[in-house]
């Protein structure tokens, strides 16, 4: 590896010549929000670059630029610190199986699936200045992603336009490559269809204990239609009164409004019993007609040593042009428990009111006593599609499962889901009532 390092070293200069010309201002430093780009402002600082032997260019004098391969992503940083590249991505290898399920008359679908094939490049120009363009080779197809340009020259705050995340959710905000769970759970599928990635403007600031993000928004990436698109705005905010590297307590509200475009003006809401199935248990049906949802809800995060509790609920108001306004709900409850002793208040942010990837104290080494992270995942879900003569169904579930994290890089995921009660509003539903489902995920991200 560090023939390689010194190979690509001397090849930098002509790498990197676009990202370096012409950078002469200080670093900064700066700490970059996942995913994209976070971990373009760590690494050897400019002064102790120019301290080692051969930092000198035998052409022009100027200093070389660092390269690294920090956990397989390959990064290319001027010696300033001003300009850099980065090339990483993700895979989620996915297995699942149900059982119990010939009650529904609908037959789950079992199998495999690359649920996500990710790569991503990101950057950062002037110092200040960062960009993202991610996309997703799952599904054999190709879909965006994060493509964003963002401006982080102040303290304690940042200012992103272009297609990204809207701020609603600890579950949504926290990246798939970071949440404990295969998947994020039914209560999530009441909210997604209205405050996934969009394109649009978002504002993030932040202080000691709190955070606050607020954005304006179009729709997501999709083909032209006829007539205005749709439109919404979201935010969050998050009040942190303990932050400690064993120990935190988080508390967030937030609020989003969306009016469907105008050629649609109608919505869907459904959950999946998993990615490759398309076994849907509650489901609204199309509701037509509809002239804005409003989604609002509290979260809530306690970390203590190695247990951690998340517990998240949403509230959705449909309001319609020639019909009754509805009212849905959700809600999860979620624990997890180190069994090798990390601590997830270690992997809190609060520049992004979140929780990153645990990380092994030891990573796994063969014939060795390390043994990589283990934990333990349990989870309680519940959803309420069913007001003013639309019957979407009631559901609850809960899930148990396990993690081991190799190293920072590469994790195992299994997960058991039991379906524990429907309102048995239809035979679909009645039949749905003690459905088992296993899944499996090999997760390598860099």
């Amino acid at each position: 590896m560090d023939i390689l390092i010194v190979r690509l070293q001397r090849l930098a200069p002509c790498l990197a010549a676009s990202l370096i010309a012409g950078a002469t201002l200080p670093a900064q430093a700066q700490q970059d929000p996942e995913p994209s780009g976070a971990r373009l402002g760590s690494g050897v600082t400019a002064q102790a670059q120019q301290n080692e032997p051969g930092a000198q260019s035998q052409n022009d004098g100027a200093a070389s630029p660092l390269i690294t391969l920090d956990g397989g992503a390959l990064s290319i940083r001027s010696a300033d610190g001003q300009f850099a590249f980065e090339i990483g991505g993700r895979l989620h290898a996915d297995f699942a199986w149900h059982s119990g399920d010939s009650g529904t008359g609908v037959a789950a679908t079992d199998g495999t699936e690359l649920r996500r094939a990710r790569i991503e490049l990101s950057g950062r120009f002037q110092g200040d200045w960062l960009w993202a363009a991610e996309t997703d080779l799952a599904d054999d197809d190709v879909s965006v992603k994060d493509f964003w340009l963002r401006y982080r020259g102040y303290d304690g705050m940042q200012l992103t336009v272009g297609h990204q995340k809207q701020p609603y959710s600890l579950a949504l905000e926290m990246s798939a490559n970071d949440i404990p769970f295969i998947e994020r759970s039914i209560a999530n599928d009441l909210i997604v269809p209205f405050v996934d990635r969009a394109i649009g403007i978002r504002a993030d600031i932040w202080g000691t204990n709190w955070f606050a993000a607020g954005g304006l928004y179009g729709e997501s990436v999709s083909p032209g239609s006829s007539g205005d698109e749709g439109w919404g705005f979201a935010g969050r905010y998050v009040l942190a009164p303990i932050i400690e590297m064993d120990h935190v307590l988080h508390l967030g509200l937030r609020g989003a409004y969306r009016e469907p475009s105008e050629a649609a003006s109608s919505i869907q809401i459904q959950d999946e019993t998993a990615h490759v199935s398309s076994l849907h248990i509650v489901d609204t049906g199309v509701l037509t007609g509809v002239d804005s949802i409003m989604l609002f809800g509290p979260e809530v995060a306690y970390v203590n040593s190695r247990f951690s509790l998340i517990g998240e609920y949403n509230r959705a108001s449909v309001e319609r042009k020639s019909a009754g306004d509805l009212g849905f709900s959700s809600w999860h409850l979620e624990a997890t428990w180190s069994l090798t002793g990390e601590s997830r208040a270690s992997i809190y942010r609060i520049d992004d009111g979140e929780f990153k990837r645990l990380t092994p104290a030891r990573n796994y080494r063969r014939g060795g006593d390390a043994r990589g992270a283990w934990e333990l995942t349990a989870r309680y879900a519940s959803i309420d599609l069913t007001d003013d003569g639309i019957t979407g169904g009631r559901e609850k579930t809960f899930t148990a499962g396990a993690n081991w994290y190799v190293n920072p890089g590469i994790r195992f995921m299994f997960a058991w889901t039991r379906i524990l009660s429907t309102d048995g509003s239809t035979p679909l539903r009645a039949g749905a009532e003690g459905i088992n489902v296993f899944a499996f995920r090999a997760q390598y991200a860099f």
